[in-house]
């Protein structure tokens, strides 16, 4: 197995626990220290418009609205896109309606019950002991409290982003990377009020895409991919790696401002000398952005049958990576200026031009 199909699959592997923590921080049974509140944020920065956040039973049941517009500008070009989207989520079991697409999608949770019931047999102590070293292993830092709409928050930043939290409800975030502001204020807030219970349910007369069989099959392959790298890292293979010297926060930045179009950033971290950006849509379809050292891409056999090609004054590499369970497709990057390469992973596959449209949006 070589350096490249090692950081395929590290980069699922990371998807599958970062997902898993999600969920449990997500899902646990007191995911707020407020039974039930409903607020209102307003949007500013890049993206402009309002969000209505409701929840009930200690945040096991939430309805979320965003309406906004969103602008960017990058390379000369501006690009400009509209939301308006609902996401229900009620003990363990989801929906997302798209008002503009009218695609709307519902599901479970993946680890819901494993999730709670680990962070329920948790004292109090341990609960926030992980919560530190979720934090911490993303860079992150408290820095003490502020008052947002009154209220006594914790201040919390990770690279580069602020969030305000008052017992666990986020009154408000903060994020400038690379020219790009996303900020979330709180104007209302008002705790333990009386909600409807329809309201944690799906509007009648809409129809929705089941996505519970892509999930499991999705679930399925996570579990595969770390069997694998589990048998494969006791062999020692990854002795052989070179660290990259091109500096994480500088990748994460650039990351900030390069999210492939319909797909969601999951997380960005660093490990074994080589950094990491995942993207998703859904859970089936996963964009990873690789960067590794040039030291690592020397004499690596598959390579060989990959496409060669120049694009932008540099020579890329477009091949095929699929698996008897995964259909993959890599482009490969070079940026000799950092001693560097860039791998993008698209699963399922995607063909050529797309993919260097994509790469087009990566700055470094």
């Amino acid at each position: 197995m070589n350096n490249l199909l090692n950081m395929k699959k590290s980069a699922l592997i990371f998807l599958s626990i970062v997902l898993a923590l999600q969920i449990m921080a997500q899902e646990k049974s007191s995911r707020f220290a407020i039974k039930s509140g409903m607020v209102e944020y307003k949007l500013t920065g890049n993206t402009k418009g309002t969000k209505t956040f409701y929840f009930d039973d200690y945040g096991n049941k939430t309805y979320e609205h965003e309406k906004s517009q969103t602008e960017t500008k990058m390379f000369g070009q501006t690009d400009r896109s509209e939301t308006d989207k609902i996401v229900i989520i009620n003990d363990g079991h989801y929906w997302s309606i798209d008002n503009i697409s009218g695609k709307n999608y519902e599901g479970k949770s993946p680890f819901y019950a494993e999730g709670k019931a680990m962070i329920e047999n948790m004292t109090e102590a341990e609960q926030k002991k992980l919560a530190d070293d979720i934090l911490h292993s993303f860079g992150g830092e408290r820095q003490g409290t502020e008052n947002v709409l009154g209220r006594p928050c914790e201040k919390i930043s990770v690279m580069g982003s602020f969030s305000w939290i008052y017992k666990g409800v986020v009154l408000k975030s903060e994020s400038k990377v690379m020219g790009i502001v996303a900020n979330e204020t709180a104007i209302k807030f008002d705790e333990n009020i009386s909600i409807p219970a329809n309201k944690f349910n799906p509007p009648s007369g809409l129809t929705f895409t089941d996505v519970e069989n892509m999930q499991q099959a999705y679930m399925n392959q996570m579990s595969e991919s770390m069997e694998d790298y589990e048998e494969y890292d006791e062999e020692n293979q990854y002795d052989n790696i070179h660290p990259l010297d091109f500096p994480f926060p500088q990748f994460a930045a650039a990351m900030e401002s390069f999210i492939p179009e319909g797909y969601t950033k999951t997380f960005v971290t660093t490990q074994d000398g080589q950094h990491v950006a995942v993207f998703n849509q859904g859970l089936t379809n996963i964009i990873s952005v690789v960067a590794t050292s040039a030291d690592n891409m020397e004499n690596d056999e598959e390579f060989d049958q990959f496409e060669s090609f120049n694009h932008g004054g540099k020579t890329f590499r477009y091949g095929d990576l699929s698996e008897e369970d995964m259909n993959g497709k890599a482009l490969i990057i070079p940026y000799p200026e950092h001693n560097m390469y860039i791998i993008l992973l698209a699963a399922p596959g995607l063909d050529r031009d797309a993919m260097v449209n994509m790469a087009d949006g990566l700055s470094f």
